[in-house]
C-alpha cells in the first residue's frame, strides 16, 4: 500500500505539470486521470486534496483557482513560453545542431511547459531550419569538454584545414594538440575553444566545428590564473574582443568562378554563403590566380584594388 501511496502521489504531480493559470485541474479531473490513464484502481476522490497539500508542503508552487471548483495548476514552470520560444529559435537557427537533434531538443523542450503550452507551440508555424548535417559528435564533444574542466583536465585532439584542393584534411599531418581549455565560447554559429598550451604564453583558440578525435587527457589543467595571470576573465573576454569577435560578420552570398583543370573535378562556376571578415578577402588574396570573385560587387571591387595595390609594390 505504500508503494502505491508513493505511485499515486507521483502521477498526481505528474498531472499537475500539464496545468497552468488558465488550464487547472480538479480533484474529480485527476481521478479520472489516474483510474483510466494509469490505471491506479479505485481512488478516493478526498485523498486528492491531501496529496496536494504533501506537494505543497514540499515546494511545489502548486495554486488553488479563484473558482475553487476548478482545482489547482502549478504557478510557475521551470520557464516561461516566452523563454522557451527563444531557447527553441535559437537551436533552430545554430548551424552546428543537426537537424534531427533539433527536433530532439525541441521536444524536451516542450515537456518544460503545461499542456496549453503545448498546444500553443503546436498551433505555431515553425520556420525553415538553417541546421545541416553536422557530426553527430558535435553534442560529444561539449559534454567532454564540460567534464574536463569540471575535473581539471586538459583535452586533447586534432585540428582539420581545408587544403588547397578544397579537402577538409588533418592539419600538421594529425599532430595531437593538448590544451589548456578555459572557455567554450559561441560567436557567429560556432563555439570556439579557448585556452592555451603548455608551450606557449598567452592564449589560443580552435573551431569545434574543426576538430576531431577529442578526449580528455590524463594531464592535470594548469590554473588560468597561473598561464595568464591575476584577472583571466577579464583577460579572456579582451582576447575575445580582439581574436574571435573581430573576425565576425554577416553572412554573404558569394559566386565565384575557376578554370577546370586548376581543382580536381572542379566545376566553372559555384555559389555559396560565407561570412564577411577580414579572414575572407585574405583567403581570395591568396588563391587570387585560382578563383575570380564574381559577385558580390563591394567584395570584387576590394579584391581589386588590393591586386592593383601589390603590383604597384612589384612596378
Amino acid at each position: 500500500m505504500a508503494a502505491e501511496r508513493k505511485e499515486k502521489v507521483i502521477r498526481v504531480l505528474q498531472i499537475l505539470q500539464t496545468t497552468d493559470k488558465k488550464t487547472p485541474v480538479n480533484a474529480t479531473q485527476i481521478v479520472d486521470k489516474l483510474e483510466n490513464e494509469y490505471v491506479i484502481g479505485k481512488t478516493d476522490r478526498r485523498s486528492i486534496y491531501r496529496d496536494v497539500k504533501t506537494l505543497q508542503s514540499c515546494g511545489y508552487p502548486i495554486e488553488q483557482a479563484k473558482d475553487k471548483k476548478q482545482g489547482w495548476y502549478i504557478e510557475k514552470h521551470a520557464f516561461d513560453d516566452w523563454e522557451i520560444k527563444v531557447m527553441m529559435d535559437a537551436v533552430q537557427q545554430a548551424r552546428c545542431v543537426s537537424a534531427a537533434e533539433t527536433d530532439k531538443i525541441r521536444k524536451k523542450l516542450l515537456e518544460l511547459t503545461s499542456k496549453r503550452g503545448r498546444s500553443r507551440f503546436s498551433h505555431m508555424m515553425i520556420p525553415i531550419s538553417r541546421n545541416v548535417e553536422v557530426d553527430t559528435k558535435f553534442g560529444e564533444y561539449i559534454e567532454i569538454m564540460l567534464e574536463a574542466m569540471f575535473i581539471h583536465k586538459k583535452i586533447q585532439f586534432q585540428y582539420t584545414e581545408i587544403n588547397d584542393n578544397m579537402e577538409k584534411v588533418l592539419r600538421r599531418e594529425g599532430k595531437v594538440y593538448i590544451l589548456n581549455l578555459y572557455m567554450i565560447y559561441w560567436s557567429d554559429n560556432n563555439y570556439y575553444l579557448i585556452g592555451s598550451h603548455d608551450n606557449h604564453d598567452g592564449l589560443t583558440n580552435y573551431r569545434l566545428d574543426r576538430v576531431e578525435n577529442l578526449t580528455i587527457s590524463e594531464e592535470n589543467l594548469i590554473d588560468a590564473k597561473e598561464k595568464i595571470g591575476q584577472n583571466p576573465e577579464l583577460y579572456i573576454q579582451e582576447y575575445i574582443e580582439k581574436s574571435v569577435n573581430h573576425f565576425s560578420g554577416e553572412s554573404i552570398r558569394i559566386e565565384v568562378e575557376y578554370e577546370p583543370g586548376q581543382v580536381t573535378n572542379a566545376i566553372c562556376r559555384a555559389v555559396f554563403s560565407k561570412m564577411n571578415s577580414v579572414t575572407l578577402t585574405g583567403w581570395f588574396m591568396k588563391y587570387a590566380n585560382m578563383f575570380k570573385v564574381i559577385k558580390p560587387e563591394k567584395l570584387r571591387n576590394e579584391l581589386r584594388e588590393q591586386l592593383k595595390a601589390a603590383v604597384r609594390n612589384y612596378e
